[in-house]
């Protein structure tokens, strides 16, 4: 066992923005936003056929709900299986698309729960609904939905499943022992409640202060994690916490995938150092990449050119859908 534990390891009060956050910019981000919203209005004024642009942000938000979970380790899927499901629909899941063999309806339950969780967090902020404790336990109990239990470490060691509280608070600890012995601690499951009173108050401050988009969903995302209200499924709950900040300032929030793990690892180890910064750049270098991308379909459809190319190497163009790239050749 170590001699003595780092600071990062140590639970400590929520802490509101690091000095300075607000000028932490992601050079080039606002003249995007700006352009994107730009194009969105003309694609308005002009009543022009938005089909490329509604099915490029509904395979982002396929995409958002398959990375989630393999982030956490709750499935992998096989080579080629996510561009499949991101193109055709999450429907077509089967557990043999995974490399652990899992149930049909155990992966097409956490699929569909996430998918569903995010199109929630959608609805509440179109509908302008706040940010509560009721807010959140809904989507804790849509997310984990088809998830009955969750890991536990006894006294002993020992690692057992037990009932997972679904929407509702953690009343026991959910410390994990890192590689190298040392326990990190979350917040105390007798304080949660006082620390989430905290979260969503200094949250609810931040509006008016026209911070930039990836600070705010870093500073919620990470404050959130470092909390860890819920038994299970805190990772989760703070990426859609993420798509929130996001969504909150009409932008397209960033898909945080398994391929990037270790980078978005690093970032949240050093937030956990007092150092948010890292962090605020790997999520707004990731938006940036999605809103180029968002603003290169609008600028096409806008010119008249009615054209998608999918994850999985096919073609949508003039509303016809072409596999493995076949529209090239027409």
């Amino acid at each position: 066992m170590p001699a003595s534990k780092p600071p990062e390891a140590i639970w400590r009060p929520l802490a509101d923005l690091p000095d300075g956050a607000s000028a932490w910019t992601t050079p080039g981000y606002a003249e995007r936003v700006t352009t994107w919203r730009r194009v969105r209005r003309k694609m308005t004024d002009r009543r022009t056929d938005r089909s490329m642009l509604d099915t490029w942000l509904l395979e982002r938000r396929r995409w958002f709900a398959i990375e989630t979970g393999l982030i956490e380790g709750l499935y992998t899927l096989k080579r080629g299986v996510t561009e499949q499901l991101v193109t055709e629909g999450l429907e077509g899941v089967r557990g043999g698309h995974t490399v652990e063999g899992l149930a049909d309806e155990t992966i097409q339950g956490l699929l569909r729960s996430q998918e569903e969780a995010l199109e929630v967090v959608f609805g509440d902020v179109r509908s302008g609904r706040p940010l509560t404790h009721h807010t959140l336990c809904a989507w804790h109990q849509l997310l984990t939905r088809f998830q009955e239990t969750a890991t536990g470490i006894t006294p002993w060691g020992a690692r057992i499943e037990i009932p997972l509280r679904r929407g509702r608070y953690k009343i026991r600890p959910n410390d994990p022992k890192r590689p190298d012995g040392v326990v990190h601690e979350y917040c105390p499951p007798e304080q949660v409640r006082s620390e989430m009173d905290r979260f969503l108050a200094m949250h609810a401050g931040h509006h008016g202060l026209n911070l930039p988009t990836e600070v705010e969903a870093a500073w919620m995302h990470h404050r959130f994690v470092r909390i860890h209200p819920f038994q299970d499924g805190n990772g989760r709950m703070a990426r859609l916490l993420l798509a929130y900040a996001y969504l909150r300032n009409e932008e397209i929030p960033p898909v945080v995938t398994n391929e990037h793990r270790d980078a978005y690892i690093r970032a949240l180890e050093a937030a956990d150092r007092d150092d948010l910064r890292p962090f605020v750049d790997f999520l707004g270098l990731r938006a940036a990449v999605f809103l180029e991308a968002a603003i290169g379909i609008a600028e096409d459809a806008l010119a008249g050119r009615n054209r998608l190319h999918h994850p999985n190497g096919g073609v949508t163009r003039d509303g016809v859908y072409y596999p493995g790239g076949d529209a090239e050749s027409t």
